[in-house]
């Protein structure tokens, strides 16, 4: 089929056609809350951001002998490495689902194969 005019730009007629009978555009914006809760804990107070920080400095003060810079109670420094290495690897796996929810899309590119 030939490509059609949009608002949006030229986009394949047929990959439009299938799209519209299957895409769920509401996917989209569950990609977005996604997106807004790792936003969240990776910048709030407590979050991701701070767990780097008290793992650089366990890990300082471990393997160049600094001197500490965090309490020693709570997570020991591998119990802190693994939290932040599970945490990321949740992320990663929410990224690649929002990454195959939109990849339709790419399809109404004239040419697309």
């Amino acid at each position: 089929m030939p490509d059609i005019d949009t608002p949006y730009g030229k986009v394949d007629a047929e990959a439009l056609q299938t799209l519209q009978e299957t895409f769920d555009t509401f996917a989209i914006l569950r990609v977005l809350d996604q997106l807004d809760a790792i936003r969240v804990r990776c910048c709030d107070p407590a979050g991701l951001r701070d767990d780097l920080l008290r793992l650089h400095g366990m890990a300082h003060t471990v393997i160049n002998g600094a001197a500490l810079s965090y309490a020693t109670s709570g997570p020991t420094l591998v119990e802190q490495a693994e939290a932040v290495i599970e945490e990321l690897d949740d992320w990663i796996a929410v990224l690649r689902q929002a990454v195959r929810t939109l990849q339709p899309l790419e399809r109404l590119r004239s040419g697309y194969e």
